[in-house]
């Protein structure tokens, strides 16, 4: 912030301010400020729910929009495949024109000559048989397409399921933030009784002190929080590739313990065979797989021998042939010097150096690789899923067991508070059961949110997470 000051003295020699002066001070501060960068003043902060924030991932991410140009690309190496059965078609125009001097013996003398002359011809090639090379490159081509569109719907899904994450990671904070802030506020207030206490000699002075470290420790552990909760809102920024120097305020709606901290009854083999069965990642895998088998046969093709047809249909003009003969351009190119050729090609491969060979290992190869990939694959999928069903498990359990600590710690906070208030308990003792109680708070807050990851967790795991729908119904 820039301040102009400007300090008026008595002396009597001072002159006077001139209203020149002061126009020149607020002409300066009116550019002064008009240099500032726009980001220098307060920004309102815009609001973002969580449907918002994936909608905003799904069009920015970088993954995403590659995946979505890969299988752009690919739907046109599809069109191009489709056009192999089709036959080319070519012309060829060849317009000359030629100056020189020749040797004229009825004048008896050199005389210079221009001549013209023009060429054209229209041709076409059609495959008639080339080993099915063309139809198992159109089928190894669709085949591709059809894995990166499946590959799309999976990346949607793993932007879906990182921003969801990244989103309750900064709303669970948030309510760590509220229960270190309830904690200092109750801290400052006792520290507040027990200085009173002091004061009128009914606690020592230990108890003072000792209160007066337990409300630092209850700001050093807000700050940690507070600072927690930067970290994940930097993180969900970055995910979703916003303006860092934006203010955003994430909020969502507020669980609703009845609906959707209601444990589900999954069964294991229930959901292994969903996500065997809806998994984006083993559809586009067995895709792969169909196309190297495609690519394999095109390998072999060359095995085969190749019929080609091709035709082709020419016309010439010489300027001097209708100097000699008087035959017109019209009547020379499509007539008189016309050509028309139909040509059946066979080519049969007797002997290339094993390159057919070794085309046709590699291809086999790269078909044996991708099945071992598959193979892999739903190993993975196997212990993911079992490992978010027991995940999910522990969740739900850790529902309820944190719900029980939270209403026995506040019972226990609240009996403390009395039997302190009374003489009866320490503040030792009291210091203890609000550390309990704060702990419990946290562990109840992290037990919530926790579930519904593991829920989101299973949806994505199994395949079902629609990235289109309502997150939290």
């Amino acid at each position: 912030m820039l301040v102009l000051m400007y300090v008026y003295s008595a002396a009597p020699m001072t002159p006077p301010v001139s209203p020149l002066r002061w126009l020149l001070s607020g002409l300066l501060l009116f550019c002064v400020l008009c240099m500032l960068p726009s980001r220098a003043f307060a920004q309102e902060a815009r609001t973002i729910s969580i449907d918002e924030a994936v909608d905003i991932a799904l069009e920015r991410n970088v993954t995403l929009r590659q995946a979505s140009n890969n299988l752009d690309a690919q739907s046109a190496q599809v069109l191009a495949e489709r056009g192999d059965f089709l036959p080319d078609l070519g012309v060829s125009l060849t317009p000359v024109q030629r100056y020189g001097t020749t040797f004229d013996q009825t004048a008896g003398a050199f005389t210079s000559e221009q001549t013209q002359s023009f060429s054209g011809t229209v041709r076409t090639n059609l495959n008639l048989f080339n080993g099915f090379a063309d139809v198992a490159s159109l089928n190894q081509a669709q085949n591709t397409l059809e894995q990166r569109s499946q590959t799309v719907e999976r990346t949607r899904q793993t932007v879906v399921f990182d921003v969801v994450s990244t989103f309750l990671d900064v709303i669970s904070n948030r309510e760590q933030i509220r229960i270190r802030e309830e904690n200092l506020e109750s801290q400052q207030q006792q520290l507040d009784q027990i200085r009173e206490f002091t004061r009128v000699g009914s606690r020592p002075i230990s108890d003072l002190y000792q209160q007066e470290a337990a409300v630092a420790q209850a700001e050093f552990q807000l700050l940690q929080a507070e600072r927690q909760l930067q970290l994940s809102r930097t993180r969900l920024i970055q995910t979703l590739q916003l303006d860092p120097f934006g203010q955003y305020d994430f909020v969502v709606a507020e669980l609703d313990e009845e609906t959707a901290l209601v444990p589900d009854s999954y069964e294991l083999e229930r959901l292994m065979r969903e996500a065997f069965s809806r998994r984006a990642d083993l559809k586009a895998q067995e895709r792969a797989i169909s196309a190297t088998r495609q690519g394999v046969r095109v390998a072999q093709s060359s095995y085969w021998p190749s019929i080609t047809l091709s035709g082709s249909v020419s016309g010439n003009y010489s300027s001097t042939t209708e100097d000699a003969l008087g035959v017109g351009f019209s009547d020379q190119i499509f007539d008189d010097r016309r050509s028309e050729s139909l040509v059946l090609s066979v080519n049969v491969p007797l002997f290339n150096r094993f390159q057919t060979r070794n085309q046709v290992q590699q291809a086999q190869v790269r078909h044996e690789n991708a099945r071992l990939d598959l193979e892999a694959l739903q190993q993975d999928v196997a212990l993911q899923v079992r490992q978010a069903y027991l995940d999910y498990q522990t969740a739900a359990k850790n529902l309820d067991v944190t719900a029980k600590q939270l209403r026995a710690a506040e019972r226990a906070l609240q009996a403390a508070e009395e039997r302190y208030d009374v003489g009866a308990a320490t503040l030792v003792e009291l210091s203890q059961v609000r550390a309990d109680y704060v702990q419990a708070a946290s562990d109840r807050v992290n037990a919530r949110y926790n579930f519904v990851f593991q829920e989101k967790l299973i949806e994505y795991y199994t395949g079902v997470l629609n990235p289109s729908g309502p997150l939290f119904e």
